[in-house]
């Protein structure tokens, strides 16, 4: 899971992304020390006893933002170099979206709108009136959309008939095996709701 930790020290306060790599036990937790070619300097602030903010987002049907404050315990550098933190005393949490998301796993078809040409094949993760999330596997045929591009989702319904969304692509993440992408719809709220229904997708 990708992290952004918050540090500071007396010469340096900077905000840098890494990886949350577990826990040891019930006494750490484990992050990966962030790029030193991308943040230089960061010994300075990344040290025993010195503490630090992390935050991360729950791709949920809420979508929330979470952070906490933990306390520096060790930084090894063999075999890889790491953070060991203290656990956090408490959590705060916000949420990022003001519509539910109904979790699925639908099978659905890109096609770019312009060309109108099928690119590849994704699964459905989350969806709601205003837009969805989709998943793409790393070894999948095809081509991956770009952050902007205009796409048309293609999901088959129980009837036969396939239900088309249009929508853009409006980020992008990915993990060790899938590529996940947000995308915004461009119809209506009501006319996909409508499309919505047909899949018996509740989003109340």
């Amino acid at each position: 899971m990708i992290v952004d930790l918050q540090i500071h020290s007396p010469t340096l306060k900077r905000r840098v992304k890494t990886e949350f790599v577990g826990m040891d036990g019930n006494r750490s937790l484990i992050f990966r020390f962030p790029d030193e070619n991308k943040w230089a300097g960061l010994g300075g602030a990344i040290y025993m006893n010195n503490t630090m903010i992390v935050r991360c987002i729950l791709e949920d049907e809420t979508g929330e933002i979470v952070a906490f404050k933990v306390k520096i315990i060790i930084v090894i550098t063999k075999p890889s170099k790491l953070i060991f933190t203290s656990l956090p005393e408490s959590l705060q949490s916000h949420g990022l979206r003001t519509e539910q998301r109904a979790q699925t796993r639908i099978a659905a078809l890109l096609i770019d709108s312009q060309e109108r040409s099928h690119i590849v094949p994704c699964l459905v993760r989350d969806i709601s009136n205003q837009g969805c999330m989709i998943s793409i596997g790393r070894d999948a045929k095809g081509v991956k959309p770009a952050v902007d591009q205009e796409l048309e989702l293609l999901i088959p319904n129980s009837e036969g008939d396939d239900i088309s969304l249009s929508g853009h692509v409006r980020n992008k993440k990915e993990d060790d095996s899938r590529h996940y992408f947000g995308i915004k719809f461009c119809d209506d709220e009501n006319d996909v709701a409508k499309l919505l229904s047909q899949l018996l997708i509740n989003i109340d």
